[in-house]
């Protein structure tokens, strides 16, 4: 009987510990939106106009197998379905364009294209070289296999982007992409010899030549707006609920709002903002800047003003997510488990809509508060890490605080979001 009563009490001992435990445990989130991510380098100050020249290497293109040079091919040529103007295009961000003819085309950070070549001090040449191509195969012998030696084929290719002034021909900018690429054809040879003897004859018929074409159309622009462009683009955020909302009302609403978030984030629905409690904390926003500017009027392009008031709304969305977690965490109390949980819900939360909106000294204040708790620190750091890359990247443009001095006025926009 003793027993029984032991191991009933011990069972109750568990489920108690359990609920216990379940009430201080988070259900974490990852939420997608879109926001301005910023390049590794900006074009200086003073250019208001560019144009583009495009180089495809004379050279031959040489063909190794597994280490050694075993032919050249024809160089690379523009032919119907690689052609110049679509690569112009493609670089100038005119893919909704007929042509490139019209009023307004849009173009790296809205300078100006000019078609025809022009010598002026504020003109610049985006000059790319597609150069150095290489077709070139690994074989490997797997043994027990029938045929043993396989390959892995790639193509290579260097994309030198250069950033010219027009009448001094200085080379103001340079970037240069080192690209290597498998392939997805894997040939198989019964010896080595006779896998060698087969790539050398047939390596690029493996490799498909329009992976190659492909590769450059599909990538070129892609690379520049990573040099020099700012670019608008879903990325990932955490966000976290609590997993038993009944032990505290305010756990409820903490979740009940995620649930909002995560709905407008799969466009399912618009939350619905909350104008007097943006009205009654003008402080706090002030602070945060999270004061809405609008400056639609600074956006030529179409694409990039439906964006930018993308970002506004985004901004007044967050700002009322912010500040009802905010007002939230003042009602939580850190010394009782189940509220500490949510506490460092509610700091999380603030701390990724922050990140969001590339405001990455009040999110890293937000999660100095969270690593205070001493709760989850690994999902923290986490956070921080990612919030600290996005810092670094905003700091090219910035020296004690302020732009640069040689920064190109058109990125100001941005800069002062």
């Amino acid at each position: 009987m003793k027993r029984k009563i032991t191991i009933l009490l011990t069972a109750l001992f568990f489920i108690s510990f359990n609920s216990k435990t379940t009430a201080q445990s988070y259900k974490s989130e990852v939420l997608s939106f879109s926001n301005f991510v910023y390049p590794e380098s900006y074009i200086p100050e003073g250019y208001h106009s560019y144009g583009v020249k495009l180089h495809l290497s004379p050279d031959l293109i040489v063909v190794f197998v597994d280490g050694e040079k075993k032919g050249t091919r024809p160089p690379l040529s523009y032919n119907e379905f690689f052609r110049e103007k679509d690569l112009k295009r493609a670089i100038i961000g005119t893919d909704t364009e007929p042509d490139m003819k019209g009023y307004h085309i849009p173009t790296i950070m809205e300078l100006a294209y000019k078609q025809s070549d022009i010598e002026a001090k504020d003109h610049f040449v985006l000059d790319i070289s597609i150069k150095n191509i290489a077709y070139t195969s690994n074989i490997k012998e797997t043994k027990n296999v029938d045929p043993p030696f396989s390959s892995e084929i790639y193509y290579r290719y260097d994309a030198v982007y250069k950033i010219i002034n027009s009448l001094t021909k200085e080379v103001v900018m340079e970037k240069t992409y080192n690209v290597k690429e498998l392939t997805n054809t894997s040939p198989l040879g019964k010896t080595k010899a006779e896998l060698v003897s087969y790539l050398t004859a047939n390596i690029d018929k493996d490799l498909l030549f329009n992976q190659l074409v492909k590769n450059i159309q599909e990538n070129m622009r892609t690379r520049l707006v990573s040099w020099i462009d700012v670019e608008y683009y879903q990325d990932s955020f955490y966000f976290s609920r609590i997993s038993k909302e009944d032990k505290n009302p305010i756990f409820a609403k903490l979740n009940q709002d995620v649930d909002v978030l995560e709905k407008w984030s799969k466009n399912k629905a618009e939350p619905t903002i909350d104008e007097a409690i943006l009205s009654a904390n003008t402080e706090f926003i002030q602070k945060n800047n999270l004061v809405l500017k609008d400056e639609s009027g600074r956006f030529q392009d179409e694409t990039r003003l439906k964006n930018y008031k993308n970002y506004l709304n985004k901004k007044k969305v967050f700002s009322d997510f912010i500040l009802k977690m905010e007002q939230y965490s003042k009602e939580l109390d850190q010394n009782d488990k189940g509220q500490k949980a949510a506490l460092w819900a509610c700091y999380i939360n603030i701390a990724s809509s922050f990140q969001v909106l590339n405001n990455s000294k009040s999110s890293l204040e937000y999660l100095q508060k969270a690593y205070a708790l001493k709760y989850q620190e690994g999902k923290v750091r986490n956070v921080e890490e990612e919030v600290k890359a996005k810092e670094t990247k905003m700091n090219v443009f910035f020296a004690n605080g302020e732009i640069k001095k040689d920064v190109n006025s058109q990125y100001f926009k941005y800069l002062t979001l």
